[in-house]
């Protein structure tokens, strides 16, 4: 049952999360935990998951210790819920109190969300699902450029955005992180490796086939980025 994954000990977590960022706001090496992480980043404000799939790492997630249910959005690029597996994850989550949204176009963020302020906005293995050029780019290329220019203006003054990625020469290429947050106002993005395994019970979902970048590849990271 979803409802009992949960079996890391929550002490853990708290132990960990207070040395993620060093004086200066960096990241140390101790954010390499990564639901440390990400829970403190949940902490600091309304959060914003976009192009959830599944919705099963928001919902490994919202099962940690100390998790503001109430300030959470998990949202789906799906006009509804099309599996039995996502239906059960929507159902937990909205029974923690977590907003569940359908047919959230994260390259139009600023339409969706238009007034509203996140202090973090999470992107969990964003992909088109296409091969076919777009404006001469790979449409991975596009859709980092698109989303990174939509979430701006939902953003706080000090919020941040949270990307993970497969962690290699074909996907730093097509995505191409620097050279985008560079284009859209953003500092250069620090990164921290992302270890799938560390949250119980995520099993990414590829958006347009029932593949998985986490079944046929085993590096992977999370780039942060900030505004200027």
């Amino acid at each position: 049952m979803i409802q009992n994954f949960l079996i890391i000990q929550p002490n853990i977590f708290l132990s960990k999360q207070k040395s993620i960022f060093d004086a200066t706001g960096r990241l140390t090496r101790e954010a390499e935990f990564n639901p440390a992480f990400f829970l403190r980043c949940i902490q600091q404000g309304n959060i914003l998951f976009v192009g959830e799939g599944n919705l099963s790492f928001v919902s490994s997630l919202a099962q940690l210790p100390n998790i503001p249910s109430q300030r959470i959005t998990a949202s789906v690029y799906e006009d509804k819920i099309v599996s039995k597996d996502t239906a059960e994850n929507a159902e937990l989550l909205k029974k923690l109190g977590i907003s569940v949204q359908c047919g959230v176009d994260a390259t139009k963020l600023d339409q969706h969300y238009q007034g509203n302020k996140f202090s973090t906005i999470i992107f969990q293995f964003p992909h088109t699902g296409s091969r076919d050029p777009l404006y001469g780019h790979n449409p991975n290329f596009v859709l980092i450029r698109r989303f990174l220019k939509s979430a701006a203006p939902c953003l706080e003054e000090h919020g941040q955005i949270l990307i993970s990625a497969v962690d290699n020469p074909h996907y730093q290429g097509a995505f191409q992180f620097e050279e985008a947050a560079k284009e859209t106002g953003y500092k250069n993005p620090e990164t921290l490796c992302f270890e799938p395994s560390s949250f119980p019970g995520y099993t990414h979902s590829n958006t347009h086939d029932d593949g998985s970048a986490l079944d046929s590849h085993n590096k992977f990271k999370t780039w942060l980025f900030r505004k200027k």
